[in-house]
């Protein structure tokens, strides 16, 4: 169903009020953050990101903390655009091509896994920060694309390699 002019026009403003709207509460934090930097000197916060170094930060304030990276200057991709702040440990291992070990020494937060609240609390970690580190370890936004597509070529070549024969009677 195609959309009218009158429908395109109010999801653009209210894509602009909403864009305002995360553009004021991040100078906000950012003030914020800095009044909390000049207090917390010597306390065990990240300077940068103004999180616990234990990396183990838990409770209601979370989606509060906000990493004081200047989201206006980042270029992002088509799939990153108006999507939540944080990202899972699997999603940036995929996403971002990062491995395990640089995952380690990011910021993150623990949340209760929405599938089962049994199984182990999920690590999520700051899309922006995560972003900012693939793209330092790959050269930039067109290294990451290409390490990303290098990738899905290897498996696809690996899963063609392993189901080349599946076709192929066996005469017995």
């Amino acid at each position: 169903m195609a959309l009218t002019e009158e429908q395109r026009e109010r999801m653009r403003m209210n894509r602009e009020r909403a864009l305002e709207i995360r553009r004021k509460k991040m100078e906000e934090a950012a003030d914020e953050a800095a009044k909390k930097k000049d207090s917390a000197k010597g306390k065990g916060i990240h300077s940068i990101s103004g999180v616990n170094n234990n990396n183990n930060k838990r409770g209601g304030d979370d989606e509060k903390a906000v990493l004081l990276e200047e989201e206006e200057d980042v270029e992002l991709e088509e799939f990153e655009i108006g999507v939540s702040q944080f990202v899972t440990k699997r999603e940036a291992m995929q996403t971002y091509c990062l491995p395990d070990a640089t995952l380690s020494i990011c910021p993150f937060i623990e949340r209760d896994n929405p599938r089962n609240k049994n199984w182990n609390t999920m690590k999520l970690f700051y899309r922006s920060d995560i972003r900012r580190r693939a793209r330092e370890r790959h050269g930039g936004i067109l290294g990451l694309v290409e390490e990303r597509n290098k990738r899905k070529r290897k498996q696809l070549e690996r899963d063609l390699e392993n189901n080349k024969d599946i076709f192929k009677r066996n005469k017995t």
